[in-house]
């Protein structure tokens, strides 16, 4: 069985088809990069995938159980780390992770055992855990986002543009800890306008500009402009 299934799924917002045609299967410690242009809807489907929106038609999945009985549930199956780290300024990193880590049942002390695990992981330094998260690096933060995402042991994990705002040292550090997580037991979705990276890290790379345009394997291609004059030729 696939960990994510998505079946011909549409989405109407304010009366203007914001996506459609969108079917895909995505099976555990699979990566599945996603591209296309402004506007073309990839927000939106990572927050379908997430159940914060519902879809207009067509079945969202994830284990065969639909996806907003999965979210209702809030038990960290689904994390979503976007562009902005979305952590509490004034609160340490370990209270943020405290405090997140309650919202799906961890008591403090677990929560601190299993954000310390991931941190290691991930190689983010533990002096992050004891600092405002204000003083933090906007690496640091992302790196924190991650923790606090991975830590409640997900089945699915979406990652929303998580370097749009970062520099390239930066940015390395995190794909390098994405592919850390790769080949693990979560599946992964990938919105980001960085072709190298998706072609780097991804199973299989998709084009999304509204409508579906298919998936493929990186080796399919053997350079980015190949893959973009691939997907030119698909509209």
């Amino acid at each position: 069985m696939s960990r994510v299934s998505v079946a011909d799924v549409a989405c109407t917002r304010g009366g203007r088809v914001v996506l459609r045609d969108v079917s895909f299967e995505l099976g555990a410690g699979e990566v599945l990069g996603i591209l296309g242009p402004n506007g073309g809807g990839k927000s939106t489907l990572i927050r379908l995938l997430a159940g914060v929106l519902s879809p207009s038609q067509g079945t969202i999945r994830v284990d065969g159980e639909d996806v907003a009985s999965v979210a209702r549930r809030a038990t960290g199956d689904l994390a979503l780390v976007g562009s902005k780290a979305g952590l509490y300024p004034l609160l340490t990193g370990l209270e943020n992770l405290t405090f997140f880590g309650a919202l799906v049942g961890l008591d403090a002390a677990e929560a601190a055992r299993r954000g310390r695990a991931v941190a290691q992981r991930l190689s983010l330094p533990m002096s992050a855990f004891d600092r405002p998260v204000a003083e933090a690096s906007s690496g640091t933060l992302q790196k924190l986002a991650l923790v606090r995402a991975l830590m409640v042991e997900p089945r699915v994990l979406l990652l929303d543009e998580p370097t749009s705002h970062l520099d390239p040292m930066a940015s390395e550090a995190l794909w390098g800890a994405v592919r850390e997580l790769a080949g693990r037991d979560l599946a992964i979705v990938l919105v980001t306008h960085d072709l190298r990276a998706a072609l780097a890290l991804s199973d299989r790379v998709a084009w999304l500009d509204g409508s579906w345009r298919g998936a493929a394997a990186p080796s399919e291609e053997p350079s980015p402009d190949r893959w973009l004059a691939r997907w030119r030729g698909a509209r």
